[in-house]
């Protein structure tokens, strides 16, 4: 393995990484142990581990990785999680990226179960700019949010996001909305990335209560 360069301030990131998860947990977007979130330091990534409750986050439940495979720094005691490569995966095809959320927030995890064809790619769009708008967002961001679905019991892996984005660039969306994950969001921050995963799930509830009202008018 190749000598691995840390960020300066890698280990203030241990502790905004977990603040961050604790403030997730506390909307109500990462319930339990669900979700995770990393960021960039250098060369290599620091995530948060499997396990513990995303409400109680601490410093010591953030591992730092390198950024090939994901394994563990020399010196780290535990493990990544299980989605560790689709957070690297961005890393890799988003130069710009420094920080990334996965997280099954309510409507945009309903949205990402029930939208498309199971098996396939698709894309699901509303018209969501005025309310983008009115959260105070600081850069556009489409309203066609791509999908990813995958087959059941079949977890999405780092290729279907690297298909997804291809050739993308600078013109990547914002997130990727995920069946059986919920969203996959980003940014240059860990900030831009929360906001992003906001704007997400602010597009999933209006998206589902057109539907609502589609199938209520329908009826």
């Amino acid at each position: 393995m190749k000598p691995v360069i840390i960020g300066v301030g890698a280990e203030l990131q241990r502790g905004n990484l977990a603040a961050a998860g604790r403030a997730l947990h506390e909307q109500g977007w990462m319930p339990g142990a669900a979700g995770s979130l990393s960021a960039r330091s250098g060369d290599a990534v620091l995530i948060t581990v499997d396990g513990p409750d995303r409400g109680a986050l601490t410093r010591d439940d953030i591992v730092m990785v390198e950024p090939g495979e994901g394994l563990p720094l020399l010196g780290e005691v535990d493990w990544p999680p299980a989605d560790t490569a689709l957070h690297l995966a961005l890393y890799r095809l988003l130069p710009a990226c420094g920080a990334v959320v996965q997280a099954p927030t309510p409507h945009a995890t309903t949205l990402a179960s029930t939208a498309g064809t199971t098996g396939t790619v698709d894309q699901v769009t509303v018209n969501g700019r005025e309310s983008a708008h009115g959260m105070g967002l600081t850069a556009p961001h489409p309203a066609a949010l791509p999908l990813v679905t995958t087959w059941p019991d079949v977890p999405c892996t780092a290729e279907a996001v690297a298909d997804q984005l291809a050739g993308c660039g600078e013109d990547a969306p914002p997130a990727l909305l995920i069946a059986g994950l919920g969203v996959l969001a980003w940014g240059r921050d860990l900030a831009t990335a929360r906001e992003r995963l906001a704007y997400v799930e602010e597009l999933s509830r209006l998206a589902l209560s057109a539907e609502e009202r589609a199938v209520g008018a329908a009826g």
